[in-house]
């Protein structure tokens, strides 16, 4: 079962950008985390996700169309800005949820504020940054639905804060096993912690989700009993370093180049994974992008 998907997204954004075309499918039960530098479109991903801005193409969740009411009640938003609700105390926000969501936990709202200690008469304009996000996400959370969309949910909280929605989000997916998270983010220690799956975007394209697991399998760094000759074109292969006594190389597709090397009688001394550090700005290279 999928949570969410969405078929031939297009979004234009002048004559500059343009997003997709993007098919996606998130499986029910994961959570999935949008890998992009700065600018790769994955703020404009969210937004036609969730309905904002959708542009051409369609987005179902949980089988219904994104402009349907059934998908307005089974997913929840938390958008990188959010301008909209600045000039408002979190106390009426609150009250507007109340009267009108039918999928609102107003005790789950009340533990959220004790957690992240929000003030309720305060306008979300005066607080600081990281308070206006944990703002948001108190919000958002507080309705019950199955699939979350996060943009950059981590940008701006204090290692506090960071810790407190890491444990926000692992407790979400226990309570409901069949629902999904979606985020995007360019951090690596946020992927290797909670993602699933991994979903590479580069210029406004995305590649379909990979496990996380599967990937770092493939990401190796190997030390050779010496050089050899031809190995710079074995697919696979990003890096080669013939400096100092022991050559090594670095590949994305370590079972095909241990069977390069096997072919050639060629001794591999150590083999070592990479770590999301090291392997996730691989992936969003031109080449990489094209080949994982």
């Amino acid at each position: 079962m999928h949570t969410l998907t969405c078929q031939n997204i297009v979004r234009k954004m002048g004559d500059d950008f343009t997003l997709g075309p993007i098919n996606l499918e998130i499986p029910a039960g994961t959570i999935t985390a949008v890998i992009g530098n700065n600018g790769a479109g994955k703020t404009t991903l969210f937004e036609a996700l969730s309905g904002d801005y959708p542009g051409e193409g369609e987005t179902n969740i949980f089988g219904h169309n994104i402009h349907d009411v059934e998908a307005k009640a089974a997913f929840s938003y938390v958008p990188q800005r959010f301008p909209e609700v600045l000039s408002f105390r979190l106390q009426q926000l609150r009250n507007l949820h109340a009267a009108h969501d039918d999928s609102w936990e107003d005790k789950r709202f009340q533990n959220f504020v004790q957690e992240f200690k929000l003030p309720l008469r305060k306008k979300i304009s005066k607080l600081s940054v990281g308070m206006q996000r944990k703002a948001v996400i108190a919000l958002q959370l507080s309705r019950d639905t199955s699939l979350l969309l996060l943009d950059e949910p981590f940008a701006g909280l204090d290692m506090e804060g960071q810790t407190q929605l890491e444990k926000i989000l692992i407790r979400k997916m226990d309570d409901d096993p069949d629902g999904s998270i979606v985020f995007a983010t360019h951090i690596a220690d946020e992927v290797q912690r909670l993602a699933d799956y991994i979903v590479i975007m580069k210029d406004g394209k995305t590649r379909e989700p990979m496990e996380k697991d599967i990937l770092a399998q493939r990401f190796k760094r190997i030390w050779l009993a010496k050089p050899v000759t031809g190995v710079e074109e074995v697919p696979g292969i990003r890096e080669v370093s013939v400096e100092g006594a022991t050559p090594q190389i670095l590949t994305s597709d370590a079972e095909a180049t241990e069977k390069w090397l096997a072919e050639r009688d060629v001794q591999i001394l150590k083999r070592e994974r990479l770590s999301l550090h090291e392997s996730l700005p691989l992936m969003l290279r031109d080449r990489e992008t094209n080949e994982v």
